[in-house]
């Protein structure tokens, strides 16, 4: 293996086993692991004993080996272990598994740890070449990709235990460890920094009952707080103008539904953050005056409703930077162009803006799916194709811890 040791030392890890022939090989994993400094918890299925005797890994790794969907340790054990871990590894897993852990479906302890775990969960599937393929297991698979939260490594092709040769065979075990060791450094990309994030469109009031606001739903902004944290960030504010989104896990969440609301939550937690991420639509216009009563249509209504431009909060936050600060904007336009968003960058303070067109339906605003470019300071740009804002989202955060540890380096 190629992958400093050092990366497992004293680290958590849960090593959950399925119902395969390839049961046997999560000795080896857990072998290793255990010499490179690691604590193993070996968590088995009810169906898995049928391949391996708990008492194996539970003498390789040093700890109890948990199959009983109740096993409890004064805190609720699924939860107080799964939150405990740095990361968790589901070697082999059966098409039976993946498709529960799919659709939220926590029958025994493994699963319902899986799902409630907040690391990164490792999927090593291991199955008949004609199960890994059905159409549905697919599916499934790529549902759990597009969570964020859930990786695969393999399947290998090869021999199977049926005889059939295909893909479906479990991954080389020491690749395995290697892709485990990569996600360890993964999640303390962001170790000990505070990350600020907006998201949503704001509604500037007219009066009680009418507003001016935007399509935007949030999810972006949502993805990256959501990124950032499953990043080893310290802590992640998101200033939120979209409440009727679900609050993420593990996230402090500031409602702001208007420019102004936005802005002094900015303000209130800008010193301390590291890294800032504007993500939000904040609306270009603001109405003269608010009123405190609806305004009646038979009172001439029009010539009550005047606008005047919104002040640009990106703006006031790139003049109020400090040097070790990392700002980030975000550019929604219709007529887009690269170097439209380069343009924004001229002559002011701010590390990258992210450009997306959203004169189609299909990505940006309201989708589940985004499509971006990624504009340097230096004029560089790096597109990132279409995907789910999730998986968008951490090929910005890439990008960003990317160019962070190269200033580090300098």
């Amino acid at each position: 293996m190629s992958l400093n040791k050092s990366v497992f030392s004293k680290k958590k890890i849960i090593l959950g086993i399925t119902a395969s022939i390839a049961a046997y090989k999560a000795a080896y994993i857990c072998s290793k692991l255990t010499g490179m400094g690691a604590g193993v918890i070996p968590v088995m299925t009810p169906n898995a004993l049928n391949f391996i005797a708990p008492l194996t890994l539970s003498s390789i790794s040093g700890n109890k080996t948990v199959v009983d969907q109740f096993e409890n340790q004064k805190k609720i054990y699924h939860i107080s272990l799964s939150h405990s871990a740095d990361v968790f590894l589901i070697a082999p897993a059966s098409a039976d598994v993946i498709s529960k852990l799919s659709y939220g479906v926590g029958d025994n302890f493994l699963t319902t740890s899986a799902i409630s775990a907040t690391c990164p969960v490792l999927v090593a599937p291991a199955m008949n070449e004609s199960m890994y393929l059905d159409p549905v297991i697919q599916q499934n698979i790529n549902h759990l990709k597009e969570s964020g939260k859930y990786f695969f490594v393999g399947p290998a092709s090869g021999k199977l235990a049926c005889g059939e040769e295909g893909p479906g065979r479990m991954e080389d075990e020491d690749i395995i460890i290697e892709r485990l060791g990569e996600l360890l450094k993964y999640k303390s990309d962001l170790k000990g920094k505070n990350i600020l994030i907006t998201a949503g469109g704001t509604k500037e009031f007219i009066d009680p009952v009418r507003f001016i606001s935007n399509r935007s739903s949030g999810k972006m902004g949502y993805a990256l707080a959501e990124e950032a944290r499953s990043r080893g960030a310290k802590e992640v504010i998101l200033v939120s103008a979209a409440e009727k989104s679900l609050k993420p896990y593990g996230i402090k969440i500031v409602y702001a539904g208007d420019t102004a609301g936005m802005k002094r939550a900015l303000l209130e937690y800008l010193k301390d953050s590291d890294i800032v991420m504007m993500a939000a639509a904040v609306s270009d216009i603001v109405p003269v005056k608010k009123y405190n009563f609806k305004l009646k249509k038979k009172d001439d209504i029009l010539s009550k409703i005047k606008f005047k431009e919104n002040e640009n909060i990106l703006e006031l936050l790139a003049e109020k930077k400090k040097k070790d600060q990392y700002l980030v904007g975000f550019a929604a336009e219709t007529d887009y162009s690269i170097e439209a968003v380069k343009d924004k960058l001229k002559g002011r303070n701010i590390d990258m803006i992210v450009g997306n067109d959203i004169s189609t339906k299909s990505i940006g605003m309201g989708s589940d799916y985004n499509e971006v470019d990624l504009v340097r300071q230096d004029g560089s740009v790096k597109k990132l194709a279409r995907d789910k804002k999730r998986i968008i989202a951490r090929g910005i955060w890439d990008e960003i811890v990317k160019n962070l540890d190269a200033v580090k380096n300098q």
